[in-house]
């Protein structure tokens, strides 16, 4: 007997940290605090260094759930997967590899909130679409069987139906750990082949135990 799914708790969250870039120190020898001559302020100023954290500052960040390291902008969607028939289908899941959701969904939950999922419970959680700016609800579960991850409840109808997805079409999800909400976007869609004909997207009996990332 399935059980009902429960809702998310938004118990863990990091800290966020603003940063301000310094030009200079005050005993810099090159001076490049002040203007120059007749050189304006702004086209003497270089650009902040970058401080590089020793293992044992980042190990005490960690501690206190805090980041103060700069980095350049990634791709923000840690979670990329293209359809297939089963993840169309009228199963209505959508099969997530376990070690990505352990390492970009799980680990910003709460204790309390991984040991539903652990305990073989589905967790209900919010799902903003960035291309069509609404908000849905879907189901995470564990998926015993082979170790990964289940979308369950709303992907079809929320996504797969209104977002008319097709075999090949790429999507693109991630957590985001301040507003305790799992990001959508269709990423691509799959070139569309003039000679191919109607495919139904029927249902199957088999589950795969894999799920790409």
């Amino acid at each position: 007997m399935d059980m009902a799914p429960i809702s998310a708790s938004n118990t863990h969250c990091k800290s966020l940290v603003t940063l301000d870039l310094f030009p200079c120190e005050p005993h810099d020898p090159m001076g490049v605090c002040g203007p120059t001559g007749n050189k304006q302020p702004e086209e003497k100023t270089n650009l902040a260094w970058m401080r590089f954290m020793t293992d044992e500052e980042i190990k005490e960040e960690e501690r206190h759930n805090v980041s103060t390291n700069l980095t350049l902008y990634t791709d923000p969607w840690t979670i990329k997967k293209e359809m297939t028939k089963t993840s169309l289908g009228y199963l209505n899941r959508l099969f997530l590899n376990g070690s990505t959701v352990r390492s970009h969904i799980l680990r910003y939950l709460s204790v309390s909130d991984q040991r539903i999922l652990e305990d073989g419970f589905g967790l209900s959680l919010e799902a903003y679409d960035d291309d069509t700016a609404s908000m849905h609800n879907v189901v995470l579960k564990k998926w015993h069987k082979c170790e990964s991850y289940v979308l369950l409840n709303g992907w079809r109808m929320d996504f797969v139906v209104r977002r008319a997805l097709k075999e090949g079409d790429v999507i693109g999800m991630y957590w985001d750990p301040y507003g305790f909400k799992l990001h959508f976007r269709v990423l691509s869609r799959a070139p569309i082949r003039a000679s191919s004909g109607y495919a139904a997207m029927g249902s199957t009996s088999f589950a795969p135990c894999f799920a790409g990332p």
